[in-house]
Formats: C-alpha cells, structure tokens, sequence
C-alpha cells in the first residue's frame, strides 16, 4: 500500500469513481422512470436526490474492508454472519436517511415525500435493501480478494527470502570448508619444505601465504569476486606449488584480457588446480605442466583447467565424487547458477585431465538465486 499523501488522494480518487458508478446508473434509471410523470424533475435534481445518498459508502469502505478480513465468512460462523448482517442493516438505514432527506429537498414528487420523516425512511430502507446488499457483497468479495492477493504475495515474499538465506547459508558453509582445507594443504607443504631445510623457500612460501590469507580475509565470506582477483590469489597458491615441486611444475597461463572483470565464484579455479596437482603432475616423476584458461563464449564464462598428468582413475564418475574440492565446487555452481553453471572433468587428449566450468557472463554482484528468476 501507498501510505503518502498523495497516495491516499489517488486512494480516495478511486474510490470515488467506483462508487460514482451505481450513484450515476440509479440517478440515470429514476429519470428515465420519472419522465413519463405530469411533473417530470430535472435532470440535475435526479442526480442531486439520487447519488448523495450512494456516497455515504465512500467513507466507511475501509471500515467495512477491514470488518470483512477480521469477520470471515469462510468458514460461516455465528457471530460473523450477524456482524455482517448487522452492518449491511446499518448501511442500509444510513443509505436511507440520506435518500430520505435529498429526495424531500430535490425531488418533491407526490408518493415519495407524503408521509412522516420515519415512515419514509422506514420505506426507502424497505426498498433499497436488495440493491444494498448486493452492494454490502462487492465491498466484501473486494476486501477478502485484496487481502487473500496481498496475503499470498507476502508469503511469497517470505518464501523468497528465506530460500535465498538458505542459498547463502548453504554457500557459505560450502566456503568455510573450502578455506581451511585450502590452507591446510597449504601449511602441509610449508612443514614438508621446513623439514627438508629449504628455509628460503619455506620463507617464501609464508609470505606468499599472508597474502593469501589476507585476501581471503579482505573478501571474508563474498561469493563472487572479480576474475582478476581469482588469478592473483590462485598465482600466489602456484607460486608456493612451484617453490615445492621446484623444476618439475610449469604453469602456462592463457586468460584473456577482457574477461578479467567477469564475476566468478570466489576459489572456484583453486580446487580444480590442487586435484590436478595432487592427482595428477604430482604423481608423475617427470615435470608437469599445468594450463589455465579463461575465454568468453556468448552469454557464458569457460574457464578451463588442464595437466599432463596421468588422468583420470577408470571408472571415475564426477557425480560419486567424494572429494571435497570437486564437490564443494558443483553445490556452489548449483546454488549460484542453478543450471546454468556447470562442471566438467573429463580425460584430456593424449594424457592428463580436463576440468571445465562453465558460467553465466556477468560483472559486478549478482544476488544469490538471481539467474532463477
């Protein structure tokens, strides 16, 4: 509802309208009925008897609205038919009173003026009765329609809600396992290279680290960062794999300019780099090549992982997948995307592992749930 000011007027304007509607056709009726009489009224004193008394709707229409939310008749009960019933009654005797009075003064046509005040009234109540309950119904079936649409748009948007705080609790549990099995893994190779007194190197290894930890921190639990801010992070995560597999890692990176402002999932490129490392060049006693890749096609973002390593295991299924990277990986497409992010890890050409993601094209933050809509 528009609770300003001009709100109300645009309100009361409607209003107005629909109750002119009956005022106009009873006031157009009764002067085409009057015209046959030797003393016909005028048009304009028609209108001046007839609408007046139509217009005392006007103002208790929210008074009755609200009476016809908290009375319901669905189920009947007792007490909300009489409550009803009363107030129709009362309608009607106020429509009345006024017709009563506009008439003596407007139209002072012998038959309809003739008697005392209360006989009148009690004959204009009497006859207009039907036409004000049919009235007293449209106010009702309006405010229960009203009120069942406003209800049902409420819970939906509560519905709405609360699903999207699902997603992002949902997500940011998927994240919190991320982060420290990312950094464990991380410590893990610094304590290998302490052990064996590759000092520099594990120095190296521990300021590379406070970066990473500082940028994890700098986007705390943020779901989507910018496709630059993916590559710094997983280029300093490299950075420490190299120092540790010394000669036997080369990265090649091939990410095009253009899509370094494209939004992605924030360490969506990290799992699938470890398991190529982890499954793949790190099992391999000859040196290994790592390739990132990043290109837009249309509407969607490919990014695309691949290693020279020895490939996948026979019979390995993605959807069985226990592992926690590949996993957490596919529940946050599903809970960003839906189903237009995808995850794909195939065996490459030759030797060696394929893993690809596939993303809507965006920049910029996107809420949870949005590519749903």
């Amino acid at each position: 509802m528009d609770d300003t000011p001009a709100g109300a007027w645009r309100t009361w304007a409607r209003q107005f309208a629909v109750w002119s509607v009956p005022a106009l056709f009873s006031a157009l009726e009764t002067y085409s009925f009057s015209r046959s009489m030797p003393q016909a009224p005028t048009l304009w004193r028609v209108c001046a008897a007839q609408m007046p008394a139509w217009y005392v709707w006007l103002p208790l229409t929210p008074l009755l609205a609200r009476l016809a939310v908290r009375h319901r008749l669905s189920p009947p009960r007792l007490r909300a038919v009489l409550t009803h019933l009363g107030a129709c009654l009362g309608m009607g005797a106020l429509f009345a009173a006024v017709y009563t009075v506009t008439t003596a003064l407007f139209m002072p046509i012998s038959g309809m003026t003739s008697g005392p005040f209360v006989t009148r009234l009690l004959r204009f109540w009497l006859g207009w009765l039907p036409m004000m309950g049919m009235a007293y119904a449209a106010v009702y079936a309006m405010a229960s329609a009203t009120h069942a649409t406003r209800r049902a748009r409420e819970v939906e948007r509560q519905a709405a809600a609360l699903a999207v705080q699902l997603a992002e609790s949902r997500l940011q549990a998927l994240q919190s396992q991320l982060h420290p099995h990312f950094l464990f893994n991380t410590l893990n190779a610094i304590v290998v290279l302490v052990r064996e007194k590759e000092t520099d190197a594990a120095a190296r290894m521990l300021v590379l680290l406070s970066d990473i930890l500082r940028q994890l921190l700098h986007h705390g639990a943020t779901q989507e960062v910018p496709l630059r801010d993916e590559v710094a992070l997983l280029s300093r995560y490299l950075e420490i794999q190299q120092l540790r597999f010394e000669d036997r890692l080369r990265v090649e990176w091939d990410v095009d300019a253009d899509v370094l402002d494209a939004s992605v999932p924030h360490l969506v490129l990290q799992p699938l780099v470890e398991n190529a490392i982890r499954h793949g060049v790190g099992v391999r006693s000859a040196p290994g090549v790592l390739h990132i890749r990043a290109r837009r096609h249309g509407d969607a973002l490919e990014l695309r992982v691949l290693d020279n390593g020895v490939g996948l295991p026979p019979g390995f299924d993605l959807e069985r997948g226990q592992g926690i990277g590949l996993s957490n990986t596919r529940a946050r497409l599903s809970q960003l995307y839906g189903d237009a992010g995808h995850l794909r890890v195939a065996s490459a050409d030759g030797t060696g592992t394929e893993a690809t993601v596939l993303l809507p094209w965006h920049s910029g933050p996107r809420p949870v749930g949005a590519v749903h809509d």
